[in-house]
């Protein structure tokens, strides 16, 4: 059936062939996430197979909807990022399905607008990095030097950083370096960092399980959940919700809770999108477990206003690959 499906696409008018992809790329993306392996092989294998006959518009088309489908096959990625940039751009800031080895090949082959869009990624391996700042016009290595997701080695971080005006190469060269302790803080024993008191379980009105339940089901938002939880000083709880909307391990959602410093636990907050409203709160309860003025939990959510959502979740996507190296390793 799939080679009657891909040979009638090749041998269909233009108009026709669009369509089909059209019609297979609108469920590939509404039906990757349930996992159906025979159906996402299938949708993979036609679209490689039509690939090569298709007009710029129908390969657009399939790397706007698709940049963010993991299932996507590596194949069809690689052959979307080397397309025109108007057509791989979306595949090279964003798709997972591209492997490191694409990344490096396009990062050492590909014009100028093909390394912008790959400095823009989440995250960059060592070597993919090494190599737009090797290869990439100035505007790249900028881009680059910005990227909090980037493994860029502290010599070719301060050679971009010369060329930058020195108030942004400072502000840079202090993001990176503090984003770097925070990691390898989140790895320490918390014995051994400057924390507070461990966070206690508390009887409350409404059971934790009870509010996954209900954000899960559409019954409530992990704001309300994040604000009742607050005004309860109940922290325990509130670092299980950010622990399962962030992805990260709980042990280290605590470890950022309990810290005397903010900069973990701001990052993960808006990283997941909780509000300066509900942020504040949970300085407020931070305070009163770290047995800190207000004055200070005042401060932490002035530093919040100006934290950019962007790069939170370039921070948070760099701290879930390495927590997943390290296991790697550790395995």
């Amino acid at each position: 059936m799939l080679d009657t499906l891909i040979e009638l696409a090749k041998d269909s008018s233009s108009t026709k062939r669009h369509q089909l992809v059209d019609h297979v790329t609108e469920l590939f993306a509404a039906r990757a996430h349930k996992n159906r392996a025979e159906e996402i092989a299938t949708f993979n294998e036609l679209l490689e197979g039509v690939f090569d006959t298709l007009d710029d518009s129908a390969k657009q088309k399939i790397s706007e909807r698709l940049s963010n489908v993991t299932a996507t096959s590596a194949n069809l990625a690689f052959k979307l990022a080397k397309e025109d940039l108007s057509i791989a751009q979306p595949f090279l800031e964003r798709s997972q399905a591209l492997k490191d080895a694409h990344l490096l090949e396009i990062a050492s082959t590909q014009s100028q607008g093909h390394l912008l869009a790959l400095s823009k990624r989440e995250h960059l391996d060592a070597k993919v990095s090494k190599k737009l700042a090797e290869r990439g016009s100035k505007e790249v290595r900028r881009s680059l030097a910005s990227n909090l997701g980037a493994d860029i080695s502290p010599e070719d971080l301060e050679k971009v950083i010369k060329e930058l005006p020195k108030q942004m190469g400072e502000r840079i060269r202090h993001l990176r370096k503090s984003n770097e302790e925070l990691i390898q803080d989140l790895f320490r024993d918390p014995a051994e960092i400057m924390a507070g008191d461990p966070l206690e379980k508390k009887e409350t009105r409404i059971d934790v399980r009870q509010w996954i339940a209900g954000i899960r089901e559409g019954h409530v938002t992990l704001n309300k959940a994040i604000s009742q939880l607050a005004f309860e000083k109940n922290l325990y709880d509130i670092t299980v919700l950010l622990g399962i909307a962030s992805g990260l391990n709980h042990a280290h959602v605590v470890n950022m809770m309990i810290r005397y410093d903010s900069t973990g636990i701001a990052t993960l907050c808006r990283a997941v999108g909780i509000p300066d409203g509900e942020y504040a709160l949970i300085c407020k309860a931070r305070c009163n477990h770290l047995k800190f003025p207000e004055s200070t939990g005042s401060k932490w959510v002035t530093n919040y206003h100006v934290l950019d959502p962007a790069e939170a979740k370039r921070l948070l996507g760099l701290l879930k690959i390495k927590l997943q190296n390290r296991r790697a390793v550790a395995a």
